[in-house]
């Protein structure tokens, strides 16, 4: 178990923490999920645009987005793309739940929580982390329809006083819960899978914990929010140009002129131009947030020419890349997850007094009830042991 201080030093710890492989791996396969099902709904919707497949490919490759399409887009278009999105905000939400599960497994001593058992977790407690902001989306949206309704009603003359004139002040107080409902559910998004991954919250005590949270712990939530993300932005970027380093260095020993010399400029620059060239509209953000600018990027992408095996390789090497790429976003949605789970760790305590880490959880409480059963289970068959002897031994005759 480790020790806290239930402090801002402990935020500190969220890039060591999030320095882990089988965190990073499962932000790795929530982030691939997601976009995988968001890319295909995608292409899906431009299709339906009236688009063929070869003019998407050439506008948007791997990061489709209907933003930029130049082209009028059909409502049902939006609607498509939009459940891609969302499925792949849900994913995110399972996937730092399974993260901040790990995390507090770690922070309980248990090393040895799997990603594998996190996944498990997830499948019995994913819809609570999911339905914590789903149930305060409700909440807004049952409020904005009713205000809607009374104003519809208020249209006509008499009832414009019955029902705005005078519950007008009623209407005020509401509004402004709803401005603190739209905050909380801010609080809920960020929080709600280190609620559940945690303390093993059902959907209204994630609710609730969102609500007291937010209201007994504003500005230490905001400070450790506020440090967990420039944290966060600090430790991708060191972590990322590590990656770039090694990028670079295998590019240096292979690209030397007795080695594979112009062959490997042909090979790299067709593969990375899709991850960071002009097939990629991330090109501008992840050149000028790591000062990476290759020919790719600076719009050189089709070499004289490939040869079969320089395809083959080049198809390789692009998946190669991406998986690396990817590990980098994952990287940063580990230290915000783990960051949550540390911030809720911290703020259960500083509201409630309630020592998380300490607290028994349902696998310690399961093992606990099979040791009992295993002692049960032992006594029971002793005792039966010591009646079969005394039937064994004869009795002695009576004088």
């Amino acid at each position: 178990m480790k020790t806290l201080h239930f402090d801002i030093r402990d935020i500190f710890r969220t890039p060591r923490l999030a320095l882990s492989g089988k965190k990073i791996w499962v932000h790795f396969i929530g982030l691939f999920s997601g976009w995988a099902i968001y890319s295909i709904l995608t292409y899906v919707a431009l299709l339906a645009n009236g688009q063929t497949l070869t003019e998407i490919w050439k506008t948007h490759y791997f990061f489709p987005c209907l933003l930029n399409t130049g082209l009028p887009v059909a409502w049902y278009a939006w609607v498509i793309s939009g459940i891609g999105f969302v499925i792949w905000i849900l994913i995110f939400i399972l996937a730092s739940l399974a993260v901040s599960r790990i995390t507090y497994k770690q922070l309980k001593g248990d090393e040895f929580f799997s990603s594998g058992d996190s996944f498990k977790y997830v499948k019995k407690h994913g819809a609570a982390a999911i339905m914590g902001p789903a149930s305060i989306i409700l909440i807004i949206a049952f409020f904005i329809i009713m205000a809607i309704i009374a104003a519809w009603i208020s249209k006509w003359p008499v009832l414009d006083i019955i029902f705005f004139g005078l519950p007008y002040l009623l209407y005020f107080v509401v509004s402004t819960f709803v401005v603190y409902t739209a905050v909380v559910f801010v609080v809920s998004f960020l929080l709600a899978p280190s609620i559940v991954g945690t303390a093993e919250e059902d959907t209204m005590e994630t609710v609730f914990q969102s609500y007291s949270t937010l209201w007994s712990q504003p500005w230490r939530l905001v400070i450790y929010e506020a440090i967990v993300g420039g944290l966060s932005l600090v430790a991708t970027f060191i972590y990322g140009y590590a990656l770039i380093f090694g990028y670079k260095l295998i590019n240096f020993v292979f690209g030397t002129r007795w080695l594979m010399d112009g062959k490997l400029s042909r090979i790299m620059e067709q593969a990375s131009s899709y991850i960071f060239g002009i097939h990629s509209p991330l090109t501008p953000a992840i050149s000028k947030f790591f000062n990476l600018f290759t020919p790719a990027s600076l719009g050189i992408t089709k070499p004289l020419f490939l040869t079969t095996t320089d395809t083959i390789t080049t198809v390789l090497v692009c998946i190669a890349l991406f998986i690396i790429s990817g590990t980098v976003f994952a990287f940063l949605l580990t230290n915000i997850s783990v960051g949550q789970s540390l911030i809720y760790v911290i703020l259960r305590k500083k509201k409630d007094d309630e020592n998380l880490i300490e607290r028994k959880d349902e696998d310690e409480l399961k093992e606990e009830e099979e040791e009992e059963k295993e002692k049960e289970i032992k006594t029971e068959s002793e005792e039966k042991e010591e009646k079969e002897k005394e039937k064994e031994t004869p009795k002695e005759p009576e004088k």
